[in-house]
């Protein structure tokens, strides 16, 4: 079979570059079939590209950091049995690379000497997140220095009945290096997430004239609602509920469930095409180490309660252990954006184009509130909602939500239609 040139595949849908995050192979490396030679972000997700041989890596057309268009040539391998005699202990050679940024050698990760990102499969980084291992801390057993689902059950074991402090530390590790708003003095590449993220918000702002309208509800109903599920056996979270509130009103306004497609040389829109989606697929931001990611609940308008508990769950750690599938990042027509999650009050959520709108809530934590005309102690639901204001008008946001701020106030009538779901 000789030499194969291995290229960039489009992994996504009209997908045309993507940036090279790791190598997790070197030149003189011998790799088996399907095994992963690459992390590439693209603008959806961290995906890991296999080996289409089993044989031994020739060179790496591309270091970590470069950008790299679909169709180009990324690896050089030697498929097995065309693999050239060499005497024990001999160096691998490898050739001079092409054009393009050259690597001469892959980056090493933790789990391999040198630091770095862990080298893990996406399944192996899942099952991290629901056993509460910080993969960082975990030596790999596998080829390379990898880590393998009996690695983290392993590390697991070892710290059973530790209890989860997650978002206390996220705040208390504030301030040292690697923790929640940390970075060096100095020059920093924008890469990965970040980049992606960046370059979303830009077109966001300069494209989209946002209108944000803002305001509190009483909370009391919301968090008595869930108690009283819990009392009954019915685990769910604020989270779902919140989703669930949402996708009834994009259902009832389904203008807010639409995206703007401009004509050819048209300017902010113009002759261009209205679509309004038939399906409530809702993206959650999820604030992780890289930045944000966004995966999508579909049919969210038609899920049961339980249903949406596990999606929001389950997604939440998938983009968090930057394992979630790069279709789960596709077609979202409305997002959620929850940095309550972690307290704050107020935000102006930026829309994710083609979007015309996205949802955010803050913490709910005890505030003043007018009561029958006395001032009391309630817990509060802070939210706010950004359109775009060439679709959506300051009438039919704030009858947006109205509707939905009602269903979570009061949500009677929303868990009925929820818990027949689940019946």
């Amino acid at each position: 079979m000789g030499r194969v040139e291995f290229a960039l595949p489009d992994v996504g849908e009209g997908l045309e570059e993507g940036e090279i995050v790791s190598w997790l192979v070197g030149p003189g490396d011998t790799v088996v079939r399907d095994q992963p030679l690459v992390e590439v972000q693209t603008d959806k997700a961290l995906v890991e590209l296999p080996s289409p041989v089993a044989g031994q890596v020739v060179s790496l057309r591309f270091a970590a950091g470069d950008i790299v268009k679909v169709g180009q040539e990324l690896v050089v391998l030697e498929a097995a049995g065309t693999l050239p005699a060499t005497s024990p202990g001999s160096p691998a050679v490898s050739p001079p690379a092409g054009p393009g940024s050259p690597a001469a050698s892959p980056p090493a990760g933790p789990g391999s000497p040198g630091g770095g990102r862990p080298k893990a499969a996406p399944a192996v980084r899942k099952l991290a997140v629901d056993r509460g291992v910080d993969l960082a801390t975990v030596a790999g057993t596998g080829p390379g220095g990898r880590i393998l689902a009996s690695d983290v059950e392993a590390a697991a074991a070892g710290r059973a009945g530790v209890p989860d402090q997650a978002r206390t530390a996220l705040i208390k590790n504030a301030g040292s290096a690697g923790a929640l708003g940390w970075m060096e003095p100095g020059r920093h590449p924008l890469r990965g997430i970040r980049r992606v993220t960046a370059e979303a918000m830009a077109r966001s702002w300069a494209e989209i004239p946002h209108l944000t309208v803002l305001d509190e509800i009483d909370a009391t109903g919301l968090l008595s609602a869930r108690r009283r599920l819990a009392d009954a056996g019915i685990e769910t979270t604020v989270g779902a509920l919140l989703v669930a509130a949402v996708a009834r009103g994009l259902r009832r306004f389904p203008v807010l469930n639409a995206s703007l497609e401009a004509a050819a040389g048209g300017a902010g829109g113009a002759g261009g095409e209205i679509i309004v989606h038939p399906d409530r697929n809702i993206g959650l931001a999820v604030a992780t180490a890289d930045g944000l990611v966004v995966p999508v609940i579909r049919h969210a308008d038609r899920r049961s309660l339980a249903e949406l508990g596990a999606e929001v769950l389950r997604l939440s750690a998938a983009a968090r252990n930057r394992s979630v599938d790069v279709a789960e990042l596709r077609g979202g027509t409305f997002t959620i954006s929850n940095w309550g999650a972690i307290g704050g009050r107020y935000a102006t959520p930026l829309i994710r184009p083609p979007e015309v709108g996205i949802m955010g809530f803050g913490a709910i934590r005890p505030r003043p509130l007018v009561v029958d005309g006395s001032v009391e102690a309630r817990p509060t639901l802070p939210w706010a909602l950004s359109v775009d204001h060439r679709l959506i008008d300051g009438d039919v946001a704030t009858a947006f939500t109205e509707y939905v701020t009602a269903l979570l106030a009061d949500p009677i009538t929303l868990l009925a239609e929820l818990l027949a779901a689940d019946g």
